[in-house]
């Protein structure tokens, strides 16, 4: 029997449902609060239910092809197997309707590929950039002005959190972001770019004015990636000012909240955002980016001294910086406390290691051995999945973040597109955080994290032929005449 075609609008629908609740859940407190919670797991669900039902209509089901979406659908029926013996039912219930929405959200994207290629993978990294720049410019703003729970004070230091409310969580992805947010500006057509430009800049700031110890790290080694990459493609000069201004920025930033001056905190963070994206504009001058070419460098380096002696004549940046960092990076001191909590973690694992307490009774198992009181967290994916789904769970986590981190290497190792190998970066650092942190029980972040994760897959060579042939992709690949870039995004 022939396959019927459905109107575009149709096809899409699940796509634009599923982001819609990826940008709602990131702007709605991460989706971490119940009600929260309970929304963002309700969308993806629809979001999954109506791309099963275009596939049955379509006679279409590519996804079956997929290692990634079966080996985190058999974690996922594990998990949710879970409820017949878990001590905490309740928990065990909310839990199971945000792991199925993971599922679906993986699903939803990793069909939407294999049906409409890179027009698909194009729309997901645009709207990760729009859901990166708008949470990042509101913690900038709400920095600024300290306002709680956006801001909140952690070890003496007032920290951005944005609509997270929590540091660690928005230094997570605005790194998630960065790299689409590059990739992107490079495959734009040079009118769209300056505004890429300003929101890598924010994005990068928002990193720095967490005051997340291994944000910052994170941040150092991707910048260096980043601008080294862009050098085949003629944008190393536009990388290098757009994560070079987010330190002015973050430094001024940090100076005007702790002055108490916002508006001239804002201001200037406007001054320095239009400064990148008027820089990213003059490069597309051919003149001037020979030019520039040869004090680049030098610029970046003055301004970077600049900022130095600005945050030096300030005390109280001292002390921040004194608190962060004078001690060095002993594990120590970038992973406090997390010693004792996962010994609490391993003596809770220990009571049902081979079954598991229940998918979310972690919390509560955890209490009768934490020596950490203060967290109800493993601060370690695999430990606090053992605790909860036993060593059965755990394997199968480890089998699906092994491979989508192998996978990630793969993509950056060896030929990729450049969207693919901004993605690899994106699941990379989700799932490094998650060694060490909670990230994925911030529900927003984890459902972008499987979005990210169903892109590094690829595209079937069919559809990739019927961009070619059909001109239906969004990414052609004709070179740019003033950087000479490997492709660009159509809008």
């Amino acid at each position: 029997m022939p396959r019927i075609s459905l109107p575009r609008g149709l096809e899409q629908a699940s796509l634009y449902v599923l982001l819609v609740a990826l940008l709602g859940g990131a702007l709605w407190r991460g989706g971490y609060f119940p009600t929260q919670k309970l929304a963002l797991a309700l969308t993806l669900l629809t979001a999954g239910a109506i791309e099963i039902a275009v596939c049955a209509a379509l006679r279409r089901a590519g996804v079956v092809r997929s290692p990634g979406f079966w080996l985190l659908a058999t974690f996922t029926l594990y998990a949710v197997a879970t409820r017949f013996w878990t001590v905490a039912p309740e928990s065990t219930d909310r839990e199971t309707m945000i792991v199925l929405g993971y599922l679906a959200a993986f699903f939803v994207v990793r069909s939407q590929l294999q049906r409409r290629g890179r027009q698909a993978m194009v729309t997901v990294a645009s709207w990760l950039v729009y859901t990166g720049s708008f949470v990042t410019a509101w913690g900038l703003v709400t920095f600024l002005w300290r306002r709680e729970p956006y801001a909140t004070v952690l070890d003496g230091i007032l920290r951005a959190g944005s609509t997270f409310e929590y540091s660690n969580a928005l230094s997570c992805f605005a790194l998630m972001a960065l790299p689409v947010t590059v990739a992107l500006q490079r495959l734009s057509p040079p009118r769209e770019r300056p505004l890429l430009s300003a929101a890598a800049s924010l994005q990068a700031a928002a990193v720095l004015i967490s005051f997340a110890r291994f944000g910052i790290v994170a941040l150092a080694a991707m910048a260096i990636y980043l601008i080294l990459t862009g050098w085949r493609g003629g944008f190393f000069l536009s990388t290098l000012f757009s994560l070079v201004a987010s330190v002015p920025l973050a430094a001024a930033a940090t100076l005007a909240s702790e002055s108490g001056h916002p508006y001239a905190g804002l201001a200037a963070a406007v001054l320095i955002l239009s400064a990148a994206g008027m820089m990213e504009r003059l490069l597309e001058v051919p003149g001037f980016r020979r030019a520039m070419s040869a004090v680049a460098v030098a610029v970046a380096a003055m301004a970077l001294a600049a900022t130095a002696i600005l945050a030096g004549t300030s005390e109280r940046l001292r002390a921040i910086v004194s608190t962060r960092f004078s001690e060095g990076f002993s594990w120590s001191r970038l992973l406090p406390h997390r010693l004792d909590t996962w010994q609490g973690s391993v003596d809770s694992f220990r009571e049902r290691p081979v079954s598991g307490s229940g998918l979310g009774s972690f919390s509560q198992i955890f209490t009768e051995h934490a020596i950490a009181v203060y967290t109800k967290y493993a601060h370690n994916l695999i430990l606090q999945t053992a605790v909860d789904t036993g060593i059965i769970g755990a394997f199968l986590m480890v089998a699906f973040l092994a491979y989508i981190a192998g996978l990630s290497c793969w993509r950056l190792v060896f030929k990729a597109e450049p969207l693919v190998r901004a993605f690899a970066i994106t699941a990379l650092v989700f799932i490094v955080y998650n060694t060490f942190d909670w990230e994925w029980y911030v529900p927003a972040l984890t459902a972008w994290f499987m979005a990210a994760a169903a892109c590094l897959e690829g595209i079937p060579e069919t559809v990739l032929q019927k961009d070619v042939s059909g001109h239906e992709g969004d990414i052609d690949d004709a070179d740019d005449p003033v950087h000479g870039h490997e492709g660009r995004v159509h809008t």
